[in-house]
């Protein structure tokens, strides 16, 4: 076979053809990912499953023109040679020229882990499985390229086929019937099987989908080249019954009996510890009940990681049982909505048109009596944290919770719309409270049913948004709440601020400010500041000619970004925040240790009053700090422990305005909104419920995948040096390598 495959891989060698696909392969993964992803831009992420995502797509072209460089002829069949050792040289050509295209890759993945963070385990899974894809398809393109004698229809077919094994899998979303199917054609689909290990998942079915498959059609290669050489025995016809039964055999087995292996290092796909010791609790029946609908299988994929997880998550207790329910199917809507599920819009674009899919991704868990729901699940990155918030409320009889208090000039449900429905999504079982002072007025006006104050829930962790509402005896309740073990968060400082004028002005005898004085906590007299700072986009138009519309971005030093730390993993844009200090004696005699939980840039300053005003308007604030003023880095939030406590009982935050709904549009995108501050609260309403396990689950997939190690000036240099490591190289390299083989073989020619 030696001399055959070297027959072969010079014969391809020699064509240029060879090189074109090669070229063709890097180029379409390499510039599909960082311009058709936007990679360079605000939106760049480090994700590679898109590029490892469209490896198969460009193989439909590229793998039928490398078999038509080795097609079958009819003067192989008179070859000295066995079919077995034939066609092994010929998929072994196929399959190394493809490798090598693979291999031309890797500088995507090194230029990638430049620019951020990057799950190399993934990476390698990834790479490992393609080759495993491309043994597999260079298998099919030779036994197509036997098959047919014609060379013009072998590619058309060749091409045809591929296109169809790795687009089959979104059949079932688009035919009423297509449900039924649904299993068999996601197994022949080579782009599914190819899926999971880009995420990072090693997934036994997949290799032994690639191998049988690779194996099946280098088997039918064998049988159709003897049987046109005119083997007819009863022998030949066994052998070929046995082959056929050994492969449905092995592919049947490899269904039934398989492993899954998460290989990322946050081990995202895979049941903790936590959970486990949480589900050996479980000692009567406990359902699990996945309602998908089958449309958003094909809209969001990653909705499949949903499934298996939930899976294997059941499979940690013999009282645990799973089921996958299509609600549409089934007619269970009216049983969801009662259940407060309801389907949920997934848009999807192509160039020419948008549509709009009602979906629903929803869990259902039933113990005892009890039941409690996810809304809505579209990935792995929380679902543990969401399954175990649910489950310690049904079987230990744990739940998070939390009361929320507005006492500023803001109203929670207009002002703050964002934060309890994000809690309550959260699994937090969130109520409003109101400060004791304002409960008279509010029973006189005939909202006595919710005129709870906070008081009266002191087992209830405590959400406080802003102070300057707070009467002297509210202040002396909260300090009371907190002596009788009542836990706070609290978001304020001594400032307001005028949102139609961008005007922040001192708050007059703030007396929740002065509670936090007496745990030792301070605010300084100043506004902290940071070049390192948003900018706020301001359009500016003409009524009478809309195209005249300009677009101005201001770095706003007011709005800084904190950067990247343990509880705020991706950082943070605070809005006209107030750096703290703490006296540690002050806290010490009540009973506390204080520690910093968040803290600016160094880049930061402190911004003092121009005759008895701060200058925060956008168009005149200061860039950089004036003479005299305060640089480094400073706490912008921090914590109170009781001594030996392991969670806090007291957060203080020296912001209320980033989490507001007036807010959060400016500093977020159009298409997603910047949730990273109400986040900040969810942490910190866990923590003070003592759920720091809990807290580890709902971050542990919580992975920065920003182009963080590149700043906007370095990124035009960035870009070029990526894009000629990635693109230029790999085409120099096939280029060196083809005229080195041209040159040879002129000499070698000339010499004959």
């Amino acid at each position: 076979m030696k001399s055959l495959y070297k027959k072969y891989i010079v014969q391809m060698l020699y064509s240029p053809l060879s090189y074109i696909c090669c070229m063709v392969f890097v180029l379409f993964c390499a510039a599909n990912f960082f311009f058709g992803q936007k990679f360079f831009s605000v939106t760049g992420t480090t994700e590679l499953h898109a590029f490892f995502y469209r490896i198969p797509y460009v193989c439909i072209l590229v793998i039928p023109t490398l078999g038509s460089l080795c097609g079958t002829s009819k003067k192989e069949y008179s070859l000295p040679f066995h079919a077995l050792s034939i066609y092994a040289a010929k998929i072994l050509c196929i399959f190394t020229l493809l490798a090598v295209s693979l291999l031309l890759t890797l500088p995507v993945p090194i230029c990638v882990s430049k620019a951020g963070s990057l799950e190399w385990n993934a990476v390698y899974s990834a790479y490992s499985m393609a080759l495993l894809y491309l043994l597999s398809s260079s298998s099919l393109a030779v036994f197509v390229f036997t098959a047919f004698e014609n060379a013009g229809a072998a590619f058309c077919s060749c091409a045809l086929v591929l296109a169809a094994l790795n687009s089959i899998h979104v059949l079932p979303s688009l035919s009423s019937t297509g449900i039924l199917f649904a299993p068999l054609v996601r197994f022949l689909s080579f782009a599914w099987h190819f899926d999971a290990a880009g995420k990072g998942i090693i997934d036994s079915r997949d290799i032994s989908f690639f191998l049988v498959s690779a194996f099946f059609f280098y088997g039918l290669c064998v049988i159709v080249m003897e049987k046109r050489r005119g083997n007819q025995s009863l022998g030949f016809k066994r052998v070929c019954f046995l082959f056929v039964l050994t492969a449905f055999l092995f592919a049947l087995d490899s269904s039934i009996f398989y492993f899954r292996t998460d290989v990322t290092r946050q081990k995202k796909f895979s049941v903790s510890e936590y959970s486990k010791v949480l589900l050996s609790e479980v000692d009567q029946p406990l359902s699990i009940t996945y309602y998908r609908n089958k449309e958003l299988l094909s809209l969001l994929p990653q909705v499949r990681d949903v499934d298996e997880y939930l899976l294997s998550f059941a499979g940690e207790s013999p009282f645990v049982s799973y089921s996958l329910v299509d609600p549409v199917k089934e007619k269970k809507e009216k049983m969801l909505e009662s259940a407060g599920v309801y389907p949920q819009n997934v848009r999807t674009s192509t160039d020419a048109t948008t549509s709009v899919s009602s979906v629903y991704s929803a869990v259902i868990l039933e113990y005892l009596g009890k039941t409690e729901v996810i809304p809505f699940a579209a990935n792995v990155q929380t679902l543990e944290y969401q399954l175990c918030t649910r489950l310690n409320s049904i079987v230990r009889g744990k739940m998070l919770s939390a009361q929320v208090l507005c006492a500023n000039e803001f109203e929670l449900e207009k002002n703050y719309a964002y934060i309890m429905p994000l809690l309550q999504s959260q699994g937090i079982s969130a109520v409003q409270t109101f400060l004791p002072s304002k409960i008279p007025g509010m029973v006189e006006d005939g909202n006595a049913a919710i005129a709870v104050p906070f008081t009266a829930l002191e087992k209830v962790p405590l959400v406080v948004l802003g102070s300057s509402s707070f009467s002297l005896d509210d202040s002396n309740d909260l300090l009371q709440f907190v002596k009788n073990g009542g836990k706070f968060f609290i978001a304020t400082n001594p400032y307001s601020v005028d949102m139609t004028n961008w005007e922040v002005k001192e708050t007059y005898r703030d007396w929740g400010v002065n509670a936090l004085q007496e745990l030792g906590i301070y605010f300084k007299s100043t506004l902290t500041a940071d070049s390192n700072c948003f900018n706020i986009c301001f359009d500016s138009s003409s009524d009478r000619d809309a195209a005249s519309q300009k677009s101005e971005y201001i770095k706003y030093s007011f709005w800084p970004n904190i950067p990247s730390q343990k509880e705020a993993r991706d950082g943070m844009t605070l809005t006209w925040p107030c750096a703290i200090e703490t006296e540690a004696s002050v806290s010490e005699e009540e009973g506390f240790s204080v520690k910093t939980l968040l803290a600016t840039n160094k880049t930061a300053w402190q911004s003092k009053k121009v005759m008895g005003n701060f200058l925060t308007n956008p168009f005149s604030a200061s860039k950089n700090a004036e003479a005299g003023e305060e640089l480094g880095e400073f706490p912008v939030a921090v914590e109170l422990f009781r001594k030996d406590a392991e969670s806090p009982s007291v957060i203080v935050f020296g912001d209320q305005y980033c989490f507001s709904a007036n807010i959060l549009p400016y500093i977020s995108s159009e298409q997603m909104l910047d949730t990273r501050s109400l986040d900040f609260i969810v942490s910190s309403v866990i923590r003070l419920n003592g759920g720091e396990e809990l807290l580890h689950l709902k971050n542990k997939n919580n992975v920065d995948t920003s182009l963080y190690k590149i700043s906007a000036e370095s990124l035009a240099s960035y870009k070029k040096q990526t894009l000629g490591f990635t693109c230029v190289l790999p085409a120099v390299l096939l280029l060196a390598l083809w005229l080195l083989i041209f040159i040879k073989r002129r000499k070698f020619n000339s010499g004959r």
